[in-house]
């Protein structure tokens, strides 16, 4: 690729800036993009600014995306049972026949629109405060398609060769979705003397949500399963549980509260992450089910031993707090998955304790 970048910041007086930036990219995979970038932060008052930005962006294809080729064991739901039964599933790469043979294109670049807009505040000289909005689409995002199955006689007859492999089921990466991501951060400090020693509160939220706009069939998919009916066969290439990874898997609401206290060699620190309901939507929506919301704290101690050393105990999920158990028998497959493995809050491992030796030259 070749690539040029051109960026100009100007004062416009002395509370007003305003930065304007270019970047053009030329690939030889999928050719030439122009993006560029406009943000400006207004300063009412020594203690209160405000910020605003807007952009263009895009990212190529990955290696693993186009090339990225195996076949795995996948526990899919039974049609017949309900429950989760493992299958083979071949993952084909993009440039493989068998994509092709399912009518997907060559993979193209993500394209990207951003605005953000927000303040910064400090009305006091050890607290600040900082709020942004977000606003992020995505056209043509590159996805892992949902399976295709070879109850269709048409997956069926791809498949063909891998049948002595036991391949039933096939899915790939696509541009197959477009996507908007809208949220707001918020992040509030304060630091006070107290005693021989200093009191460090940061306070961080974040809300955000993810809704697919669109799923993009390419028309030859649709030809070959549908007779070019595109309604058809989005839900084929992009069903509802792939749906609820991007829309549900992660939690909506997250913040933390991190207190620590600093007096010469000696630190302490605790921090308390809140993390929202997340929603787990499968295949079939009787087996829809809710995580609720929790609460993990963090712990650590530690102490400067010299100029180069530092030692530190300290426990993250001190409680040893688990995510909510599967309760629909659909989803907890003869007791194979206890948690969930689509939607995650914050992993499955429980607590994790440590004693640290730190070195900095």
């Amino acid at each position: 690729s070749i690539g040029l970048y051109a960026e100009v910041e100007s004062d416009i007086t002395d509370q007003f800036m305003i930065s304007a930036a270019g970047r053009f990219e030329n690939y030889s995979d999928f050719g030439s993009t122009l993006n560029g970038k406009l943000a400006a932060r207004f300063e009412i008052m020594p203690q209160f600014a405000l910020r605003g930005a807007i952009s263009t962006g895009f990212r190529a294809p990955s290696l693993h995306q186009v090339w990225f080729n195996n076949v795995s064991i996948q526990f899919v739901v039974d049609p017949n049972t309900g429950s989760l039964e493992p299958a083979r599933v071949l993952s084909a790469s993009n440039q493989d026949p068998v994509t092709k043979a399912f009518g997907v294109p060559d993979l193209k670049e993500e394209t990207s629109t951003n605005f953000s807009f927000g303040f910064t505040a400090r009305p006091m000289e050890n607290f600040s405060l900082t709020a942004d909005y977000y606003h992020i689409t995505i056209n043509d995002r590159i996805v892992l398609t949902s399976r295709f199955t070879n109850a269709d006689p048409i997956v069926a007859q791809i498949l063909e060769p891998f049948k002595k492999a036991g391949v039933n089921q096939a899915q790939f990466f696509a541009n197959a979705v477009d996507t908007r991501t809208q949220g707001v951060d918020i992040v509030a400090a304060y630091n006070k003397k107290i005693g021989p020693g200093r009191l460090y509160t940061t306070l961080s939220a974040n809300f955000t949500s993810t809704e697919v706009l669109r799923v993009n069939v390419p028309v030859r998919m649709a030809e070959i399963f549908a007779g070019g009916d595109i309604e058809a066969v989005k839900n084929t290439l992009f069903n509802r549980e792939e749906r609820n990874r991007l829309e549900d898997a992660l939690p909506r609401q997250k913040g933390a509260l991190t207190v620590r206290y600093a007096m010469g060699k000696i630190s302490a620190m605790v921090r308390g992450n809140y993390y929202g309901k997340i929603y787990y939507k499968p295949t079939n929506p009787a087996n829809d089910e809710v995580f609720g919301d929790k609460v993990l704290v963090d712990l650590d101690l530690s102490y400067q031993l010299n100029k180069f050393m530092r030692i530190s105990v300290g426990a993250n999920n001190l409680f040893n707090v688990f995510p909510d158990p599967h309760q629909k028998l659909g989803n907890y497959s003869n007791g194979r998955f206890v948690f969930s493995r689509r939607v995650t809050q914050y992993g499955m491992n429980g607590g994790f304790y440590y004693a640290r030796l730190g070195l900095e030259l």
